[in-house]
């Protein structure tokens, strides 16, 4: 069943540039209603929200500045959202960095992460049917590191496996039979955006020419790319399903790739 996002209140974190900026102007074109866009880059996120308000009218967009890290303003940025709006029926969980330096690792892992859970949390609480809730969907976006063998980046790696599981986890039948609520994950190639402007962001500096080999070897996608990816993840995919978006290719559905190889551990282990 193809799921439309017609009418629909939005809230995406990370908005301001990169892959959310360009997600929250694809979503315009399916006629939402709203979108609150939540970002710490406050001039890049106001001048985005004149700029598409302007072009659609209706105030169709809201920027909250916003620290996801920051965990009681992250969860009141919520609380504007659907004090004004009334609900909030998808949650886009964009906000990362890439610095698995020893001075920022710490840091990577609770917006990567941490926030992400913090997020998600909230929003399948508060879309929960069996909590005055009447459903709605979570995208979070992990990486292609979490699927292939990227031994650079072992810090940004582990914060989008975590992701990953935490998200096939929520979003399973069992919890989505009760709530009502799909959770979904998406998982990134390359992607031109700011994340990728600095390549010294590793953890060891040996690690260096290691991880520019790496980049040149794959084709970098257009953050356009990326955005109608998320588009097609929200009108196709099942609750708990994975999905790759990468050198500008359409959205791609590798959950039976992933339910494989937990099948083979388990048959491992129970047979």
């Amino acid at each position: 069943m193809a799921h439309s996002l017609n009418g629909k209140v939005v809230l995406v974190t990370g908005a301001a540039g990169g892959i959310g900026a360009s997600v929250v102007k694809y979503l315009l074109g399916e006629d939402v209603k709203h979108i609150a866009m939540l970002d710490v880059a406050e001039e890049a996120g106001v001048a985005l929200e004149n700029e598409l308000n302007s072009k659609y009218k209706d105030n169709k967009v809201t920027f909250i500045k916003c620290d996801v890290a920051d965990k009681a303003r992250l969860l009141e940025a919520f609380k504007i959202v659907k004090d004004s709006i009334g609900y909030i029926d998808l949650v886009i969980n964009n906000a990362g960095i890439w610095d698995d330096t020893p001075e920022s690792y710490e840091m990577e892992i609770n917006i990567n992460l941490v926030s992400l859970i913090t997020s998600s949390l909230h929003a399948w609480n508060t879309m929960h049917k069996e909590k005055d809730g009447k459903g709605g969907t979570i995208i979070n976006f992990s990486s292609v590191v979490a699927l292939s063998k990227t031994v650079n980046v072992p810090i940004y790696g582990a914060t989008k496996i975590g992701v990953l599981k935490f998200s096939t986890s929520l979003g399973d039948e069992v919890h989505y039979s009760k709530s009502g609520v799909r959770v979904l994950s998406i998982c990134f190639g390359l992607t031109d955006t700011p994340l990728l402007g600095n390549t010294q962001r590793l953890f060891d500096k040996t690690a260096e020419g290691p991880i520019e080999e790496d980049i040149d070897k794959f084709k970098l996608q257009r953050p356009e790319s990326a955005a109608k990816a998320v588009i097609e993840t929200y009108k196709q995919g099942a609750s708990g399903s994975v999905w790759i978006s990468t050198s500008d290719k359409p959205a791609f559905d590798v959950t039976n790739v992933y339910d494989k190889s937990i099948a083979l551990f388990d048959d491992y282990v129970y047979n």
